[in-house]
């Protein structure tokens, strides 16, 4: 097997340096969906590079290339700007030479987001290669179990991130080995724990892939769990209701984001506990992808994603930078930048009267 593999998570740059003072929103007012969208997507688009070696990748982002790529896509989706997905088929271009038969969990992702937008969903370029790659792991002397269990030992919380967008990516191309990924994804949830690094942002992550591909029924997360884990008795029924327990209620600064912590504490690092990008960001995706799969309306659902989305549009720079906490205070990545377009662009898609239902109860 070939071991290139992006074992860190995406949010791995956050590194606890964000000590937030106020944490409010330093936005003046809020940006309206679109032009959020058209903001961020302009500026990735401007910053892709054209030429030279690692044309269509980014700079300081090169790693994370296949994140970008499918905000893109799903830009060029929501707003109809044939640049947009310009940039995005020459991103995928660049994964296709890069990927030397491998290919990184957003990269697949990427390029399946590509192949559902062509006039033939299931036959063109980039399906193909994501097809070749999870049938050679199949068929491989290795295989897909012991190609998962190579995750074993690195961070949970960056292995569920990862073993979620191989998940969505296989069941997207009819993979034969989906349930595998779906079990393993179940499995390296259950690892999940304070001392993880990023616990919400896997929880969101994981509930957004497992709601996407399967059921969420009454399949015990952890079936040897002791009465002192978190997933004692809890299902895969029970992963909605999990994150909205860890989103900030509105009385609470930065509220309608999420903590990243299963405490709610700064884990004593004197770093803000909550509003981080990329823990609204999954948390949020985890329960569109639940609202729209799993049930039917519901009002306290309805009023997260309203909340969230609040927050997300808040935290966007009028420029179109986004950094790693919602304060509009870190680092600014492009990476935070695909990440945003994919969840405005998921919250765009629900219609308003969700939204209505929401704020008129």
């Amino acid at each position: 097997m070939n071991t290139k593999k992006k074992w860190c998570i995406v949010c791995v740059v956050m590194s606890f340096s964000v000590v937030v003072s106020s944490q409010t929103s330093l936005s003046a007012s809020p940006i309206e969906m679109d032009q959020a969208i058209i903001n961020i997507a302009d500026r990735l688009e401007t910053a892709q590079m054209k030429n030279g070696e690692n044309t269509g990748a980014w700079l300081d982002n090169i790693e994370f290339t296949g994140s970008i790529t499918v905000g893109m896509v799903d830009a060029y989706h929501q707003i109809g700007e044939t640049s947009y997905w310009s940039c995005a088929e020459l991103a995928g271009q660049y994964i296709l030479s890069t990927s030397d038969g491998h290919l990184y969990s957003d990269e697949a992702l990427a390029l399946t987001r590509l192949s559902d937008s062509m006039d033939d969903p299931l036959d063109n370029p980039w399906r193909t290669e994501v097809s070749r790659f999870y049938a050679d792991i199949k068929n491989s002397s290795i295989g897909t179990q012991a190609y998962i269990d190579f995750y074993d030992g690195l961070e949970p919380s960056a292995v569920v991130l990862c073993l979620a967008e191989h998940t969505v990516a296989a069941f997207t191309v009819g993979a034969e080995d989906i349930e595998i990924w779906r079990q393993g994804l179940i499995d390296t949830l259950s690892q999940i724990n304070g001392n993880c690094s990023f616990p919400v942002l896997a929880l969101g992550s994981a509930t957004w892939a497992l709601a996407q591909t399967g059921p969420l029924d009454e399949t015990l997360i952890d079936p040897f769990a002791d009465k002192t884990s978190y997933w004692n008795t809890k299902k895969l029924e029970d992963l909605p209701d999990l994150l909205l327990s860890h989103q900030v209620p509105a009385d609470q600064a930065m509220a309608g984001s999420f903590y990243w912590r299963l405490d709610h504490s700064d884990g004593g690092l004197g770093v803000a506990v909550s509003g981080y990008t990329e823990d609204t960001i999954y948390a949020t995706l985890g329960l569109i992808a639940a609202y729209q799969t799993a049930f039917g309306p519901r009002a306290d659902v309805e009023s997260a994603l309203s909340a969230a989305r609040t927050a997300l549009l808040d935290g966007i720079c009028p420029q179109g930078w986004v950094r790693e906490h919602l304060s509009q205070e870190g680092n600014a990545c492009c990476v935070y930048a695909g990440e945003m377009l994919q969840v405005l662009c998921e919250l765009g898609s629900l219609s308003e009267n969700e939204f209505n239902v929401a704020s008129s109860r």
